[in-house]
């Protein structure tokens, strides 16, 4: 998949002769980097990056356990701009001053709201080439240009969809090769995106072998996604034209592994209770490529957790999905400092 260079970067190209963004000064021999500032943030990928605001009150929820509004005694209320609780997109956001309309608790004007959300729940790597697709051919705002920044985190439901069809994919070389080549056509469409000008933060795949719902299938098959998992990011990484210059690599699985490793945090249990999970067991990908199950998961808070304890210990708010108050802020953090040091 490639996307056409905007005929009016091609012409400031031309005009300017050397843009601000490359590594090399335009004249006397001296080497310097100018800080990327993007004017937008455009998300793309899976529920691990996703805020859902099915009210359109600009009150969002994500998938990694809720803050609620300490103002309403019933507990009945999310309050999305509690960072304490913010998902590792927000935090980036937070950081260049972008708002996304899904978390708007200022009521910021429409022009005032350029941190554009794209990914969903249940994305596979085929759906998210679909989302850029999508929003390249939106009219509604302009398409990817060289004051953007991008994110793209999926694959994790890849690994998932992997491992549960042993129909399609009946051996472990097969699957592997399978997600090996999921990882291939993420990073091709990673370089496409680049030819737009854009700037890309592309995260790896964590290991799904290490979360609770893996290891509840056995250690043989904990094992297997978490081979499934390297298969893809291997892929990934073969492909990906990561220079620094335009691509940002987010090792996102280092930093999940030392969380569960050396974290000090509780990685056996879910810190939602039942009601307020995925259903794992019985997600399948439609025709889109997308897993469905998320059942109530989005309205898991810090008020349907057992005690506060679960949601301050816990790494996993359920089977496989991460605890904002823990894993994501590592995240955004990690985000932040791969796109101020990146020489974009």
């Amino acid at each position: 998949m490639k996307f056409a260079l905007p005929a009016r970067l091609l012409r400031a190209v031309a005009a300017v002769g050397c843009s601000a963004g490359l590594l090399a000064s335009c004249g006397g021999g001296t080497t310097h980097y100018e800080k990327f500032v993007p004017s937008r943030l455009i998300v793309f990928g899976d529920e691990y990056s996703a805020l859902t605001d099915p009210k359109n009150s600009g009150n969002s929820y994500n998938y990694a356990m809720n803050a609620v509004d300490p103002t309403d005694s019933t507990n009945a209320t999310v309050l999305c701009s509690d960072s304490s609780r913010y998902i590792w997109v927000q935090r980036l956001a937070s950081y260049y001053g972008l708002v996304f309309k899904e978390c708007n608790p200022n009521n910021l004007a429409s022009s005032k709201l350029n941190a554009l959300m794209q990914a969903q729940y249940g994305a596979t790597e085929r759906a998210v080439e679909a989302q850029v697709s999508a929003f390249q051919g939106d009219i509604g705002h302009d398409a990817l240009g060289s004051n953007d920044l991008v994110t793209v985190w999926v694959g994790m439901n890849d690994v998932i969809e992997i491992y549960k069809d042993s129909v399609t994919y009946s051996s472990t070389v097969d699957k592997t090769t399978e997600a090996e080549a999921r990882g291939e056509r993420l990073a091709r469409l990673i370089n496409s995106i680049t030819d737009t000008g854009a700037r890309v933060l592309v995260a790896q795949v964590f290991e799904m072998g290490s979360t609770p719902w893996a290891k509840a299938q056995g250690t043989s098959e904990a094992k297997l996604m978490t081979s499934i998992s390297d298969a893809f990011n291997q892929g990934l990484r073969t492909v990906l034209l990561n220079d620094g210059s335009k691509i940002g690599l987010l090792t996102f699985n280092d930093a999940i592994a030392n969380l569960v490793q050396y974290g000090n945090y509780e990685t056996t249990e879910a810190a939602c209770d039942d009601a307020h999970v995925a259903d794992i067991d019985n997600a399948s990908a439609d025709s889109n490529g997308y897993l469905d199950g998320s059942a109530s998961l989005s309205a898991c808070t810090t008020a349907t957790v057992p005690n506060d304890s679960a949601a301050k210990k816990d790494l996993w708010v359920d089977g496989i999905h991460l605890n904002s108050y823990i894993a994501h802020s590592t995240l955004g953090n990690l985000a932040i400092t791969r796109a101020s040091s990146n020489p974009f």
